[in-house]
């Protein structure tokens, strides 16, 4: 049997591919695996090489699939003589149908964006509420499973990391060029303070691969800082003025760090979710300090793009919806405040005296990991969408 999974960027490749790929080595170790990647606009450019890095039986370009859409030609990745499935796994579901088409090959798609389509022998989403909107979509029923989230999967697979300090800080700037450039200036200086109070603390921040290395060194160099302080950076480390250290690690490695860390501060995001399946308490900051540097999407984005006027019309709709926000997923999937969270202008002494009184406070961490172990998702998610898919083959 040849399992197809296609996908399109790095995220979906560690949080999607990966466990369905270590599942298969498990469970169904005489299957080969292809990796096949699609065109995507939000793709680094180093799709090929992580997926070349998990040990798939081969992957495919986005090159190799376009020359297949377009000639007919087949990469050579693939074994056209033995039965197989495509599995989707991000990314544009109407290309995963077209590669199935030509592979004849029935599809399945994971996805928590529901959608309808005549080719998808099963739908996968990742909770209740996203089955539910499937359902009104008019996904058969018989069709669409809610198997979990495969991201608590991705978390489960990483290995604690060996930390050299305590507490173990993690800190994360975000994956927006027009937000990281500001608040890694303000990371540095908290991170200076803190140590002040924890001489022996570490600290390390994963750079998201859709940050420019332009804003990296912006950012760290404090070129467009508001709050914070003016860095430089030594290879994989940041040096604060005052010699404090944050170590840069790749994206890859941050599952490994959150399982590890006593406390994560970062920014709002999908991030959120995997810091809280992950057990790590945290403070979860959307400092108004420069609210037209806040990404929106939607028409929010659009209404910053007018010239002139657009930032000021921006800012001034941030401050209006800010307080409205859900800045952290836990708290929002929870009903309960386990994410310390701060959406305010703040200053460094205020989050400074935020993130000390957590870090002093043992016993509300400790139940804050309780909580998130009893309310985030669970790993099982890509054993129960692999069984799934093959009771479904067997029935063809």
């Amino acid at each position: 049997m040849q399992a197809v999974l296609v996908t399109n960027g790095p995220g979906e490749l560690y949080t999607w591919v990966k466990p369905i790929l270590a599942v298969i080595r498990q469970h169904y170790p005489a299957y080969r695996v292809i990796i096949s990647l699609i065109p995507c606009q939000f793709a680094s450019g180093d799709e090929a090489r992580i997926a070349q890095s998990f040990g798939a039986d081969g992957v495919s370009s986005v090159s190799e699939f376009v020359r297949l859409m377009s000639l007919g030609t087949l990469p050579p990745a693939f074994n056209r003589d033995i039965q197989g499935f495509v599995l989707s796994l991000g990314g544009n579901g109407a290309m995963a149908a077209q590669l199935a088409q030509k592979l004849d090959y029935p599809l399945y798609r994971y996805s928590f964006v529901p959608s309808k389509h005549k080719d998808f022998r099963k739908l996968f989403v990742h909770d209740e509420k996203a089955y539910q909107k499937a359902l009104a979509l008019g996904v058969r029923g018989d069709r669409l499973e809610h198997p979990g989230n495969l991201v608590a999967d991705a978390v489960n697979l990483s290995q604690k990391s060996q930390t050299q300090g305590k507490p173990h800080i993690l800190l994360m700037f975000g994956s927006r060029d027009i937000f990281a450039k500001y608040i890694i200036p303000f990371m540095c200086a908290l991170a200076e303070a803190l140590q002040e109070r924890y001489p022996q603390a570490s600290f390390v921040s994963p750079i998201s691969h859709l940050l420019k290395p332009s804003t990296i060194a912006e950012g760290i160099s404090g070129k467009h800082k508001v709050i914070g302080v003016s860095s430089r950076q030594e290879g994989n480390k940041i040096i604060t003025p005052k010699g404090t250290v944050i170590k840069l690690i790749p994206e890859s490695e941050r599952y490994a760090h959150m399982r590890a860390a006593d406390l994560a501060i970062t920014i709002p995001g999908t991030n959120t979710l995997e810091i809280g399946i992950a057990q790590l308490p945290a403070v979860v900051m959307l400092p108004l300090n420069k609210p037209e540097a806040i990404p929106l999407e939607g028409i929010g984005h659009f209404v910053g793009l007018i010239p002139l006027i657009g930032p000021y019309l921006k800012g001034f709709l941030v401050k209006l919806i800010a307080p409205h926000l859900p800045v952290s997923l836990p708290n929002l999937f929870s009903g309960e405040n386990l994410m310390l969270e701060i959406k305010r202008k703040v200053s460094l002494e205020e989050v400074l005296e935020a993130t000390s009184n957590l870090l002093d406070d043992e016993a509300r961490r400790h139940h804050i990991k309780e909580r998130l172990a009893a309310t985030m998702p669970k790993p099982g998610a890509a054993y129960k969408i692999l069984e799934s898919i093959i009771t479904d083959l067997m029935q063809l």
